[in-house]
């Protein structure tokens, strides 16, 4: 018979995770936050029949408008909703013309 009460959050694991999928869960929190202190909606989706998944990022009601005529939204897609996200965010900035410099 389990204990009653709560686990602790050391021992709190689901056993069909492995580490690999606990690294991918916590980059796609990491960056749907962001994105959600950015002041933008994101919707992510799965696509069943190819396998690949779609996000799309609108400016929510809460962004700052700018008086030049940015990028509203950007859709992306990849083999994963991890990386449809970063393919979104990708167009996005490639839109709105930023200069993103990758670090190594």
């Amino acid at each position: 018979m389990p204990p009653i009460g709560r686990y602790p959050a050391g021992t709190r694991r689901r056993a069909n995770m492995t580490t690999s999928d606990e690294r991918v869960a916590t980059e796609m929190g990491r960056a749907l936050m962001a994105l959600y202190r950015a002041g933008m909606q994101v919707n992510v989706w799965p696509d069943p029949l190819s396998g690949r998944a779609g996000a799309r990022i609108v400016a929510g009601p809460s962004a700052r408008r700018r008086r030049s005529a940015g990028p509203r939204s950007a859709s992306g897609a990849g083999d994963s909703p991890l990386s449809a996200l970063y393919a979104a965010v990708e167009r996005m900035n490639e839109r709105a013309g930023a200069i993103v410099v990758h670090l190594d």
